[in-house]
């Protein structure tokens, strides 16, 4: 979605958690979703990477502000690309296609929304959203000391970590996994008498072992 810019897009979640209170590996898939519907609707790659770092960075204001989960947020967002407006109003945004069009006059757009390209309008709808946002904008960090919010971090820090520590894992676990399918397809390969006797035996180690802890 970001092409050349994904490395500024990348640069950005490292710093989601401080300043939105975002986990990395949230930031980078809530900002891949606003990307590729916001290229889908004709935005370039530079033009995609920076609403979806910014719909990202509101989303944490918006999250702190609200109460809410980043998630519900992030849904809600996603109605600057959609033009869904239920799921906003639970920001407290109308997004109206009314208020829309009185924004756009206010904008020095002339236009009727019905003749606005689609690059066009999801411009208008991100804008109005920011506008109606105002209160909330920087929020996090104003209020980051407070439970809510340290609650939050607490959380995003676990899930990087749960991840850096998968990432760590990772290649073991894939080792694991091809030792247990070669074990499980030399055994399918034997006779079946043999596999009654490898299953007897083992059914066997499983029952006397416990026996043998116990009297020793």
């Amino acid at each position: 979605a970001f092409g050349e810019t994904a490395k500024s897009v990348e640069e950005f979640s490292k710093t989601s958690l401080k300043n939105f209170g975002i986990a990395n590996v949230t930031a980078l898939g809530m900002a891949s979703l606003f990307g590729d519907m916001g290229t889908a609707m004709g935005q370039t790659s530079s033009e995609a990477s920076k609403m979806s770092t910014q719909l990202v960075g509101l989303s944490g204001d918006l999250a702190s502000f609200k109460n809410l989960n980043v998630s519900e947020v992030q849904t809600a967002l996603s109605g600057v690309f959609t033009g869904e407006t239920e799921s906003l109003k639970r920001l407290g945004i109308v997004m109206t296609e009314t208020n829309l069009q009185q924004f756009a006059l206010s904008q020095g757009i002339n236009k009727k929304i019905s003749n606005l390209s689609q690059g066009e309008k999801v411009l208008l709808r991100y804008n109005y959203v920011v506008a109606m946002s105002k209160n909330s904008i920087g929020d996090f960090s104003r209020t980051q000391s407070g439970f809510a919010n340290q609650t939050r971090i607490l959380s995003s820090r676990f899930k990087d970590l749960s991840i850096t520590l998968g990432t760590m894992i990772l290649p073991y676990a894939v080792k694991l996994l091809e030792y247990a399918i070669k074990l499980i397809t030399y055994f399918q390969s034997l006779s079946e008498r043999t596999q009654k006797w490898i299953l007897i035996v083992g059914g066997l180690a499983i029952v006397v072992a416990p026996i043998i802890l116990a009297l020793a």
